[in-house]
C-alpha cells in the first residue's frame, strides 16, 4: 500500500513518535509521500509560535523527506478544484487537500485524525 503522511504523522516521525502501525506502514510502503500542504502548514505553526524546530521550515521539510525518502506528490489544479467540492465533514483546507489527493492517487494518509477517513475513498491508517 503506498502512503501519504498528513502533517501529525509527519511532526511523529521527525520526534520519533510515529506509532507502530504507520511506521511500519511507512517501512513496508512501495512509495511513501508526503505534500506541500503539510509544509505550509508547519511553517503557519512555526510563524505563530506554536512550533520550534532549530531550522528553517523548508530545510527541515525537505531534510525530514531525504531522510525518510519521501516522494512529494505533486498537487494540481483538478486535485485543488476537488478538495474545495468534498463534503463539509473537515473543516480544515489542509485535511480536505490531503484527503483529495489520497483519493486522486490511491493512497492510505498516515494521520490520527478520525474524520478525514470520513470521506468516499479515503483511507486512514494510525
Amino acid at each position: 500500500m503506498n502512503v501519504l503522511l498528513d502533517t501529525c504523522a509527519l511532526l511523529a516521525l521527525a520526534r520519533g513518535e510515529l506509532p507502530e502501525p504507520a511506521a511500519a506502514a511507512l517501512r513496508t510502503a512501495p512509495e511513501a509521500n508526503v505534500s506541500v500542504v503539510s509544509a505550509w502548514e508547519v511553517a503557519i505553526k512555526a510563524a505563530a509560535g506554536r512550533l520550534r524546530l532549530g531550522e528553517p521550515v523548508a530545510q527541515w521539510f525537505l531534510g525530514l523527506a531525504e531522510h525518510y525518502r519521501l516522494r512529494e506528490v505533486p498537487l494540481d489544479v483538478r486535485t485543488a478544484c476537488a478538495a474545495a467540492l468534498l463534503p463539509p465533514i473537515h473543516r480544515d483546507p489542509f485535511d480536505r487537500v490531503l484527503a483529495a489527493l489520497a483519493q486522486a492517487h490511491a493512497l492510505t494518509i498516515l494521520t490520527s485524525d478520525q474524520d478525514i477517513g470520513r470521506y468516499a475513498g479515503v483511507k486512514t491508517l494510525w
